[in-house]
């Protein structure tokens, strides 16, 4: 580490601004991937940060950079902790750039149907300050009482009304990052512009590689007129796949689309519940005309109408999850233990996206590559769109680890024919440390060219190293 380094961040943004040791510094090392999920990373989950820093300012951040840049110390940007694929992990000796300090709603206009945001504003602050305006966010994800603005953009992460407003980064209008060497980019919030490539993709979902989100100007929406939230149960999980495409081959679009199908218990062979929970919005008529054209199209597919209060318990408790681990990390003694073994059993989730047409197949191909792994499959999902399929996997033969080779092993093999589909091996929660290792096969030369910019933009690799890009 290097000698004085804390004194040296000290000068950039106050006393206050930085820690060098204890629970405070604890609480900012890593984030919510556990070492068993990590499998192959696992022991890079064992590193601590020199120093973190916590700017309150743009200028600052960009102070602080040209600092790193100059001495060759790596900078992992950190929001609130809550990705779940190590993207937030800290290296050697690096500096934790902290952003809990830059937590200002700059503007919301209803006119524009906009809101500047820092990146360390928490997205509920920021949706209950559009609320007060009569405005809604349109990203909503289950860590919503506690993920940043900054983390969400970082890995272009999905939320529950995504099946209407898309991912966080389809939300973005403008920006402002910093880059590696402290030159700062603001890009015009317009929600269309043909004056050359588009930056925001240099900073949306490359969770911190290439520069540092410090702000950002979101599209928001007015608040409904009616809000409509309907469930129905299949007897499995196709019958409820069919459904749900059938509304998007109709050019019908949902605000929330929440489709599960649990196999449990662990000898089950078949679906015990596939539930479907379909929300709509908007203009009342509008409203009544869509659901009622939902309600048909999952009676013509073999569904049921559902229990209203299990639909109303779901949307309720959307994000309990978030709360729990908040309230989990806050008691512990040492928050960066709490977070390398947090975990029930043993397990994993994943979530591709794939063409509609391959959805099902890659599905059996999955079943029989799980199976010849004996790794059991809990429950397969959709959300926000049919492209977009999730499953809940277990391995509980050795408990007894850290981690388990054989799951690990079984993730990649069905992640790969995901690629070769055609599809992606992540929707919603970025690579980070875990799946870095299978980027090569995301794209026939992205990967590659993505490292030429990388390497353009960063050349010192001080941005979040290790990450995404290996």
């Amino acid at each position: 580490m290097r000698r004085g380094l804390a004194a040296d961040l000290r000068r950039i943004v106050g006393s206050g601004g930085v820690v060098s040791g204890g629970k405070e510094l604890s609480q900012v090392t890593g984030d919510a991937l556990n070492t068993f999920r990590a499998f192959r990373a696992a022991e890079c989950l064992a590193v601590s940060p020199a120093a973190a820093v916590f700017p309150t300012s743009t200028q600052q951040v960009s102070r602080v950079l040209k600092f790193a840049n100059t001495h060759r110390i790596p900078v992992v940007p950190y929001g609130a902790g809550t990705g779940v694929m190590g993207a937030a992990a800290p290296v050697e000796d690096c500096i934790v750039l902290g952003l809990r300090r830059m937590d200002a709603v700059r503007n919301v206009s209803g006119e524009d149907m906009t809101a500047r945001v820092q990146a360390g504003v928490v997205l509920e602050a920021a949706a209950k300050a559009l609320e007060k305006a009569g405005l809604l966010l349109g990203h909503d994800p289950w860590s919503r009482p506690i993920a940043t603005t900054g983390g969400a953009i970082s890995t272009d992460s999905v939320g529950y009304t995504g099946a209407k407003h898309g991912s966080m980064g389809g939300q973005v209008l403008g920006l402002e990052a910093v880059l590696a060497g402290g030159e700062v980019v603001r890009t015009r919030a317009v929600p269309n512009r043909a004056s050359g490539p588009d930056l925001h993709g240099l900073f949306v979902g490359t969770e911190g590689t290439l520069g540092v989100v410090t702000e950002a100007t979101l599209r928001v929406f007015p608040k409904p007129e009616a809000w409509r939230l309907i469930p129905f149960t299949f007897p499995n999980f196709e019958s409820g796949y069919h459904a749900v495409a059938a509304m998007y081959s109709l050019g019908l679009r949902p605000t929330v689309v929440d489709y599960e199908s649990n196999l449990w218990p662990s000898d089950a062979e078949t679906d015990s519940t596939a539930k479907l929970y379909l929300g709509f919005d908007g203009p009342g008529g509008v409203v009544e005309a869509e659901t009622a054209r939902a309600w048909s199209i999952c009676l013509e597919m073999g569904g049921r109408e559902g229990k209203p209060s299990d639909a109303a318990k779901f949307w309720r408790t959307r994000h309990s999850i978030a709360l729990r681990y908040q309230r989990r990390l806050a008691k512990a003694a040492d928050p960066v233990a709490a977070r390398r073994g947090a975990g029930g059993f043993r397990m994993d989730y994943l979530h591709v996206a794939l063409p509609a047409s391959k959805v099902l197949e890659y599905r059996r191909r999955c079943q029989k590559i799980l199976a010849s792994h004996r790794v059991a499959v809990r429950e397969w999902s959709l959300w926000a769109r049919p492209e977009l399929l999730s499953f809940l996997i277990e391995d509980d033969r050795d408990a007894g680890g850290q981690t388990s080779h054989s799951l690990a092993e079984a993730v990649d093999k069905v992640l790969t024919p995901a690629q070769r589909m055609g599809g992606s091996m992540e929707y919603c929660h970025g690579v980070g440390l875990k799946l870095a290792h299978l980027v090569e096969g995301e794209s026939d030369g992205g990967a590659a060219a993505t490292k030429r910019i990388k390497a353009a933009l960063d050349p010192n690799n001080i941005l979040n190293p290790g990450k995404l890009l290996g």
